[in-house]
């Protein structure tokens, strides 16, 4: 008989899980045992896995002490739409400011302005530039 590979003993141990809990076909329990009867290694780790077995099964459930409850399909489904109905409030909230602020940014820095040019800081220097452009001889322009 050859070497057996690794990836039979990993069958083999998914066989022996199966078996642990009666799920094992009549032809695969006479592959386990075979297996079993000539490798060791299958059969310490099957030794374990069922004393581990045992002691689950023997160990008594316990109660907690809290109540579970599951949510019911229409608390499960309000609850989503609520997440949802957030999620699109502030999509359009933010929507809003950014239309908001593109349309009033222009107008209201137009309106700055046009304050600060309504107050003059220095008049007199202003009035004297306005006086030499008025009486600064023209320059003939030429037409393309």
């Amino acid at each position: 008989m050859g070497q057996i590979s690794p990836t039979t003993c990993d069958r083999i141990r998914e066989l022996f899980s199966a078996s642990l809990d009666d799920e094992l076909a009549e032809l695969d329990e006479a592959r386990l045992q075979a297996h079993l009867a000539t490798c060791a290694g299958c059969r310490s780790y099957a030794d374990r896995a069922a004393a581990a077995a045992r002691l689950v099964r023997a160990t008594p459930l316990e109660e907690p002490s809290f109540p579970v409850v599951i949510p019911g399909r229409r608390t499960a489904v309000a609850r989503r739409m609520q997440g949802v109905a957030a999620v699109a409030a502030v999509a359009v909230t933010v929507g809003l400011s950014v239309v908001v602020a593109s349309l009033s940014g222009p107008r209201a820095d137009h309106a700055h302005r046009a304050s600060q040019s309504a107050t003059l800081r220095f008049p007199d220097q202003e009035l004297r530039m306005l006086r030499s452009a008025s009486h600064a001889p023209s320059r003939p322009r030429l037409a393309l």
